[in-house]
């Protein structure tokens, strides 16, 4: 390969990556703050409050191979470790509170493509979480695995969150169905499931639409709507 053609080929590769890098800025950005309403259809309503803080890039070993990764701690202890590549943004490993160390993922999940493209697709591994019916002495969530399937529906979208306005976001839409038996009388109930993302240069995720919708009345619809309340950069 020529000497030109070749530097033009990793420039090319180089501003992808950060690009789609851009929309996820694990390396830029301190903390993000969401508000999260989960909107049931036959349950009352829940709000509450969640952050997302980036620890910076660190190192980490798996069998023995040193991995450049970002880790983002939630709220609730969970450590999410994500690495960019010239492929996109990945997450590739999770250590919940009890674990010693991380566990990687089998499969690298997909956040972001570095082909920022309408109509790019790829597929993750997912679970649903929104369904939720409570009886009088136990509460019974839905909770299985899935594929979902992504695709890049727009690069100029504008959102507005309680953090503010933003123009030319990156939108996302995520679409699966599974399935799971509710009980003995009903048998297997059938859901449907849709996800909206949003995500804004220099900021990252500002707003998440999800909804799971099952064929059955006792379960119903669940949506979940998170937005931006605000964030800080490092």
């Amino acid at each position: 390969m020529k000497p030109f053609i070749l530097c033009l080929s990793i420039l090319i590769i180089s501003s992808c990556s950060n690009e789609s890098s851009s929309y996820f800025p694990v390396d830029k950005i301190k903390s993000w703050n969401y508000t999260v309403k989960i909107l049931p259809e036959v349950d009352e309503s829940i709000i509450y409050k969640k952050t997302n803080e980036s620890l910076g890039k660190k190192t980490i070993k798996d069998n023995d191979v040193d991995h450049e990764v970002f880790p983002i701690l939630k709220e609730n202890g969970t450590l999410l470790y994500y690495q960019i590549s010239d492929n996109g943004i990945y997450r590739n490993g999770i250590k919940f509170v009890k674990d010693i160390g991380v566990k990687f993922e089998k499969k690298k999940r997909m956040v972001i493509p570095a082909n920022l493209k309408v109509g790019e697709g790829w597929e993750v591994e997912s679970k649903t979480y929104l369904i939720l019916k409570r009886y009088p002495y136990y509460d019974y969530r839905a909770t299985t695995n899935f594929k979902l399937n992504y695709k890049i529906v727009s690069l100029n979208e504008d959102i507005k969150t309680p953090s503010g306005k933003f123009k030319n976001c990156l939108k996302l839409e995520g679409t699966g169905k599974t399935s799971f038996i509710g009980d003995s009388e009903i048998g297997s109930i059938e859901i449907d499931i849709f996800s909206e993302e949003w995500y804004a240069k220099g900021v990252g995720l500002v707003k998440t639409v999800r909804t799971e919708k099952t064929d059955t009345e006792l379960f119903g619809t669940t949506k979940m709507v998170q937005l931006l309340d605000n964030y800080k950069k490092k």
